[in-house]
């Protein structure tokens, strides 16, 4: 009775097991028939789909124009000041004054100085004076040392003094020379011609020596100054036209002539220079302006703005072996309703031009799609054309 208990016991369990793998191959059955049913339905979504549109790259622009914003410079500029103080008593120019090279702008009183002059011519001709005494001093003692009514050693102290005197010429001389100098420091010359933006307003005051009391600017032809990303400025050069444009927006062309090729550590930027011509005087000295350069563009395609997919890196759908494959590629700018590509594109890929939420990768191409070249059989076929 047990034993027949028993083997119920087993063939019921064998039953049970052989049930449960039953149901896992029907669920795996299932399960892959689902997915062919799936990928069926897939394609046939495809071809049920308009065919998107099929276009191929196009070349991009030679050239570029590079943004750079700067400031106006005057082409020169100097400060001015007095090298000896004393009181100002002609100041024959006024701010917004032109002057030449050479021209006064201030005057110290010069009485001072002239005073010294006339010490100086004193103390000429008394030192001349002593030293004729000395040199006839010097001559008579030799003739006596000649006759035996004098020594040599009357003759040595009689050409030292002979020499000091001459020293002490000497040193009037320099001083005089030091006067003449500062004859000329009374007066304040302008070094450049330009317009004169400092001035004082009146003479009178007491002058310090080193205080810059005026400025003179030469703005008939300005620089403009600029930092250019390093990156930017190995694609410029000296002598390139540069054109320029204020807020209020004046005009004018300048042309570059200062381009260091070395760039700050910190920020990564190179110093650039242009003269731009300023005749009318309409640009003003200070004023920041926009420039425009152009430059040689790197090699791109141009594509349309709209096959650009979603995401967080650029990337485009092209036709590969009759599928949809997802191409990252990488942006150089927007232009109008273009995109410019510098990788990731040739101008024989094939791409939709608008795949939207349509289209994605590992779709299938309907069987109506058309090829932008010509001798392509089919859609799943494509033969690019160079």
């Amino acid at each position: 009775m047990k034993v027949r208990l028993m083997l119920l016991s087993l063939v019921v369990l064998v039953v049970a097991v052989l049930g449960v793998i039953g149901l896992k191959i029907k669920s795996k059955i299932a399960n892959k028939a689902a997915v062919v049913a799936e990928g069926q339905a897939r394609e046939a979504s495809a071809n049920a789909k308009a065919a998107p549109k099929i276009v191929l790259p196009e070349a991009g622009p030679l050239t570029e124009v590079l943004h750079v914003g700067g400031t106006l410079r005057p082409e020169a500029e100097v400060d001015l000041a007095f090298k000896m103080p004393g009181r100002v008593v002609e100041v024959p120019v006024k701010k917004g004054d032109i002057v030449l090279e050479g021209a006064v702008l201030a005057r110290i009183d010069p009485r001072d100085v002239e005073a010294q002059a006339e010490q100086i011519k004193a103390g000429m001709a008394a030192a001349k004076a002593q030293a004729g005494m000395a040199t006839d001093a010097l001559r008579r003692s030799k003739n006596l040392v000649a006759a035996g009514a004098a020594t040599e050693q009357q003759v040595v102290m009689a050409g030292g003094q002979a020499n000091l005197t001459a020293a002490s010429i000497a040193q009037v001389e320099a001083q005089g020379k030091a006067v003449d100098l500062m004859k000329l420091e009374t007066k304040l010359v302008a070094p450049i011609g330009g317009v004169v933006v400092r001035a004082p307003s009146a003479p009178g005051f007491f002058a310090a020596p080193g205080n810059p009391y005026f400025r003179i600017e030469r703005l008939t032809t300005l620089k403009f100054t600029a930092n250019v990303a390093d990156r930017d400025a190995s694609r410029l050069k000296t002598g390139v036209a540069i054109a320029l444009e204020t807020d209020n927006g004046i005009q004018a062309t300048g042309t570059i002539d200062m381009l260091i090729p070395s760039a700050d550590p910190m920020t990564r930027r190179v110093p650039l220079e242009a003269s731009v011509p300023n005749p009318d005087g309409k640009l003003i000295a200070g004023s920041y302006v926009e420039g425009k350069v152009e430059v040689n563009a790197p090699h791109n395609v141009a594509i349309p703005s709209t096959a650009l997919l979603t995401g967080d890196a650029a990337a485009v759908l092209v036709i590969v072996e009759g599928k949809l494959v997802r191409r990252p590629v990488t942006l150089l700018r927007t232009e109008k309703d273009k995109l410019l590509v510098t990788s990731g594109l040739a101008l024989t890929d094939l791409l939709v031009a608008n795949p939207g939420a349509t289209w994605r990768e590992g779709d299938a191409l309907p069987a109506d799609t058309v090829l932008p070249h010509a001798g392509a059989s089919s859609p799943r076929d494509p033969s690019p054309t160079n």
